[in-house]
């Protein structure tokens, strides 16, 4: 018999947080004999593969773990684990998060309710163990069911009261909706999740906005990811995870289907963020990487400063114009401390 939802879990070096992570599964009030639980160890040099593998050992027919022998970062090895799941639903958990005990019985049920190929659920970070947590979930906003019919009703849902954001761990995900459309994560970089969901953006017919707080974003110092966020070698995947998503886009029909929406998302992301994220973490372009991401923009969206959607917010128009502007060595100094004061003023994020 199937299971209901198919959990894919990328471990690499989380002895301190799996087991609090399974342990959140092992207490869903859909059953574990429901759940599918998919556990990478990508090549941890820890005692991980020996965590996971007692877990497999509690539950094999629930638990599945696949080791690998080289590490090949979080994309990939959910690519991997994709291959493996036999759920009707897909969902996504980092090791060292944990979800609240009704959490799945919740989301599962208003995914089949409606027939919803995405459920989105909300997250709360948290720097504390799940016994010092506060295990309220409720919000102050009325859950929602969204069916789209058509690019225009697409572009009015993103424009508006919007709760998604790119990634992929608040999320419950229809297995055969997946599957239709490869959706894949980005391999070898830490921003790996655009490349899965802005398809998923752009291709779902119903969506149900869970608004309760059930998964915990547990703010991890010594994580991979937060420690490759301040790596300068990792400073330019963000905009290599949306080269390559422009490019899923453009090959799949739907950049020319929702070409404003598809547009608002790469400008916004792809230079605009990168900058902001870069420059926030002291780790700020140089000259040639910024008239490279320049080139690009204005190669694939020449009329970007004509977008509606994007002129419509305030927020973004100066940076918009950062990416016209002229560049040399008399001029980037003062091009970076433009950045600079845009990160200031908006300290949480554009």
């Amino acid at each position: 018999m199937a299971k209901k939802i198919s959990v894919i879990i990328p471990c690499y070096n989380v002895t301190m947080f799996v087991d609090r992570c399974m342990e959140s599964l092992e207490r869903q009030t859909i059953g574990i004999e429901n759940l599918e639980i998919i556990l990478i160890n990508d090549a941890s040099k820890d005692a991980t593969l020996g965590k996971l593998l007692l877990w497999e050992m509690k539950y094999p027919e629930n638990i599945i773990v696949i080791p690998l022998e080289e590490n090949i970062m979080q994309g990939a090895a959910r690519n991997i684990a994709r291959q493996y799941c036999t759920g009707e639903y897909i969902a996504y958990l980092d090791a060292d998060d944990w979800i609240l005990p009704n959490a799945f019985e919740k989301i599962y049920r208003v995914a089949r309710q409606n027939n919803a190929d995405i459920v989105n659920y909300l997250s709360k970070k948290t720097y504390v163990e799940p016994d010092e947590d506060d295990p309220s979930s409720k919000s102050d906003k009325p859950d929602r069911f969204v069916e789209i019919h058509n690019p225009e009703e697409r572009l009015r849902f993103f424009m508006g009261d919007c709760p998604l954001l790119r990634g992929c761990w608040d999320k419950l995900f229809r297995r055969d909706f997946v599957e239709k459309y490869d959706l894949r994560f980005a391999e070898g970089v830490f921003d790996e999740e655009s490349l899965f969901t802005t398809p998923a953006y752009l291709h779902f017919n119903r969506i149900y906005l869970l608004n309760e707080y059930l998964h915990r974003y547990y703010q991890n110092p010594i994580s991979s990811t937060y420690n490759l966020m301040r790596d300068m070698k990792r400073r330019d995947d963000n905009a290599k995870t949306w080269e390559e998503t422009y490019l899923s886009m453009k090959a799949d029909g739907s950049l020319e289907e929702n070409f404003e929406l598809a547009e608002w998302f790469f400008i916004i992301n792809y230079f605009i963020r990168s900058l902001v994220f870069a420059t926030g973490r002291g780790i700020p372009y140089d000259l040639e990487a910024v008239k490279h991401m320049q080139d690009v923009v204005h190669e694939w969206f020449p009329n970007f400063m004509e977008n509606k959607s994007l002129q419509r917010r305030e927020l973004y128009r100066e940076p918009m114009k950062l990416i016209n502007v002229k560049l040399d060595e008399s001029n980037f100094d003062e091009y970076n401390a433009k950045w600079e004061e845009i990160v200031r003023a908006h300290p949480e994020g554009l």
